[in-house]
């Protein structure tokens, strides 16, 4: 056995791997990943008879002879919907907001970027600007375009057209920024306005402490500059397209989630996703009710080590 293990030093370690994450067989390479019922169904208890993902796929069947999509969509065609789309810029608080620079012109190739894509967790502590979070925040979700959208009570309609694609223009995505390292910016939660390209804050400023929103072993959270939080509003589009409404609403976060990582490699920053975060404190510090609105997604970012 002995010799054996020597001629192949890789199965101790896939051993010692298979010890500490014991969702994985240490003979996956031959037998396959074997992952206990728990993890894959997620049924850990014997009352919690559910796989919300598989409810989801289950009852998810889209048509096109659907009858309340039809009829959501054609209220939507409505002068009093498109005029309510032209004039969604009224929604953003401009009183107490805070400007934000114009964002950077990215001059890297599209290939190159793609390429050089990397998830970075090595986080150096080392601040980030202020045109760097306007460069990354406006690439994400900035506005860039309009569409005509005349109307007999509006004949200069236009609907602001942003950086990443929505289900019907709604964009029931928003972004609020955790700012912990940001030069010029005081630490706390803010909510980035995409017509005013401003941050209004959330509440009275104050630092909102990383490490007690996210359970993660390999990034230090004090030294990330900033993160971004994909807060989505089910009233905003389900109106429109019913349950379809929450799978357009992650498509959508998938579309900014692309531009966050390609503008911050552009820039030099490194980022990862985070899937551990604690969803109900998270809503509680940006005042989501976690039936409407809700905390979908988390995005780390920063500079990493030189």
């Amino acid at each position: 056995m002995s010799d054996h293990l020597s001629r192949n030093s890789h199965v101790a370690t896939v051993a010692a791997f298979g010890q500490q994450h014991t969702s994985v067989s240490m003979y996956s390479a031959t037998t396959v990943v074997r992952a206990p019922e728990s993890v894959v169904r997620g049924r850990w208890n014997p009352a919690v008879d559910g796989f919300v993902g598989e409810d989801l796929l289950l009852n998810h069947r889209r048509s096109g002879r659907d009858l309340g999509m039809q009829l959501g969509v054609s209220r939507f065609y409505g002068h009093d919907a498109v005029l309510s789309s032209a004039h969604s810029d009224l929604q953003e608080r401009l009183d107490g907001a805070i400007a934000l620079p114009a964002h950077r012109r990215l001059r890297s190739g599209l290939t190159a970027t793609v390429a050089a894509r990397r998830s970075g967790r090595q986080f150096s502590g080392k601040p980030a600007s202020v045109e760097e979070l306007a460069t990354v925040l406006w690439h994400a979700q900035g506005v860039s375009g309009s569409l005509p959208v005349p109307t007999a009570q509006d004949g200069d309609a236009a609907v602001a057209l942003r950086n990443a694609p929505s289900g019907g223009g709604l964009y029931p995505v928003r972004l609020a920024v955790l700012a912990q390292h940001v030069r010029g910016m005081a630490p706390g939660a803010y909510e980035y306005q995409p017509h005013s390209h401003t941050l209004f804050p959330y509440q009275t400023v104050r630092p909102v402490e990383l490490s007690r929103q996210l359970w993660t072993a390999d990034v230090e959270l004090d030294k990330v500059a900033f993160a971004l939080v994909y807060v989505y509003d089910l009233y905003v589009n389900s109106q429109k397209y019913g349950d379809s409404g929450l799978v357009f609403a992650l498509i959508e976060v998938g579309g900014i989630s692309q531009n966050v990582h390609l503008a911050r490699t552009s820039l030099g920053m490194i980022g990862c996703d985070q899937g551990g975060y604690d969803k109900q404190t998270l809503e509680k510090t940006l005042g989501c009710d976690g039936t409407s609105r809700h905390v979908v997604h988390l995005t780390l970012l920063g500079h990493g080590e030189a």
